[in-house]
């Protein structure tokens, strides 16, 4: 999931618009209550101003004593008259910008029309100032506003981060399957999450009974099936033994004994999952000698469907069916680190026969390179909505549920299964129409 999808960016991206909206109307709010303090504050202080000059001054004959901010029109005046902007202008407080910006106050007193202006230069240049400080003190309130808000939504989703991290952890562990009731330990908060947390870990334990059930039932069943199995392979062998068999009975003698082989094969397998791959293990091999050993069936199943099977090695000393290992690679232990041989030829055994059976023509390729191994075809490929559930149990996609080909969808899900228990990685390449890679990585 990108971080833009995710409930904690929902989240800061609300409050972040929130404490932007309730910015600018605060900062609308103060301009509003700036401009209507300047006017009132304006009108009182020019009126006092106007008042005073009449009374103590026009009344009493003398010239009007005023700043050089400030200028007085008078009606019927010959010095000073009203221009003719001003004369429509009014009683009260006005602002005027056309030519000049002025402060403009007009009264009537005992039936003669005044007007004073005062230039509000200044007095502008100043309000910009303040406006100016005004937002840049915004923004510093807006970042820290963020700040802490972000800092109380990360606290707050702490919780659910840990949440989602043992929820994804014990994600990997089924895939693996691997599950204990550590997933969800320590100490949860008595609030929503702290209760989710408590039910996903009652779910967790639940699933551990179900997957130790399974285990044991996988366990007791291959034991159970093992007996009817080794009868039957001693009866194919008594029947080998039969005179006068027929050329058409010794291949049906033959292909029941690969198939009882094979049974045994898998029910040793199903055996060692079950176990979790702890335990003596019945035979113990490097992965060279369990491809060698191999080698000759894939070739013939191969050869027997059209197919041409490659296998690239390395040159070196010694090693590996159709070719060697390096100096290198023998430093990494592969020819000599031993793993549970029936394991490793499962693995090995699901690739390769899985690409045999999907590939109508071309080629299956097995290569090393150092503690990587892929297993490469020229197969129909697996489409893109396939991929992501190939390694589930059970999953056939689409391309097979149409075909005729016998599966079950188990082959690569045991072999994820049993690289999670050795600790190796798989992980698989496709592209439809050109085919499918499949690697193994040791580590």
């Amino acid at each position: 999931m990108k971080w833009h999808q995710t409930i904690k960016a929902k989240f800061a991206f609300f409050y972040a618009m929130t404490a932007l909206v309730l910015g600018i109307i605060y900062s609308g709010c103060v301009v509003y209550v700036q401009f209507n303090t300047e006017a009132q504050l304006m009108a009182s202080t020019m009126d006092s101003m106007l008042v005073e000059t009449v009374e103590d001054d026009i009344m009493r004959g003398r010239s009007p004593k005023l700043d050089s901010l400030s200028t007085l029109y008078i009606q019927g005046d010959s010095v000073t008259p009203i221009p003719e902007q001003f004369k429509k202008l009014p009683d009260g407080y006005s602002e005027y910008t056309n030519d000049e910006e002025l402060h403009i106050y007009a009264k009537t007193i005992n039936g003669k029309r005044y007007i004073l202006t005062r230039l509000q230069a200044d007095f502008e240049k100043w309000e910009r100032q303040q406006f100016m400080k005004g937002l840049i003190l915004l923004g510093l309130v807006m970042l820290v506003s963020f700040g802490i808000g972000f800092y109380f939504i990360r606290q707050s989703f702490r919780p659910l981060d840990r949440l989602m991290s043992e929820t994804r952890e014990l994600d990997r562990r089924l895939r693996e399957g691997i599950l204990d009731n550590t997933v969800f330990s320590g100490e949860w908060a008595q609030d929503e999450i702290g209760e989710l947390a408590a039910g996903f870990k009652a779910l967790t334990q639940r699933l551990e009974k179900l997957l130790e059930g399974e285990r044991r039932f996988a366990s007791e069943v291959s034991h159970e099936l093992r007996t009817p199995m080794t009868v039957i392979g001693m009866s194919i062998e008594l029947l080998e033994d039969a005179p006068n068999l027929t050329a058409h009975q010794k291949e049906i003698i033959q292909r029941a004994k690969r198939t009882s082989v094979r049974m045994n094969e898998l029910l040793e397998v199903f055996l060692n999952i079950s176990r979790g791959g702890s335990g003596k293990a019945s035979r113990v091999a490097s992965v060279a000698e369990v491809i060698r050993e191999m080698m000759p069936v894939w070739q013939a199943d191969a050869k027997a469907k059209g197919l041409e099977f490659v296998y690239s090695g390395h040159d070196g000393p010694s090693g590996y069916p159709g070719g060697n290992i390096s100096e290198g690679d023998r430093t990494g232990n592969q020819e000599s680190k031993q793993y549970n041989a029936v394991l490793v030829a499962a693995i090995f055994n699901n690739l390769v026969m899985n690409a045999i059976r999907y590939t109508d023509q071309g080629k299956v390729t097995v290569s090393v390179e150092g503690n990587r191994f892929r297993v490469s075809d020229t197969g129909p490929g697996i489409p893109l909505h396939d991929r992501e559930h190939i390694f589930d149990l059970g999953y056939r996609g689409a391309i097979m549920e149409n075909s005729s080909k016998v599966g079950y969808g188990l082959g690569l899900a045991i072999a994820m299964r049993i690289c999670a228990i050795l600790g190796w990685d798989i992980s698989m390449d496709s592209a439809e129409g050109k085919g499918s890679v499949f690697t193994v990585s040791t580590r």
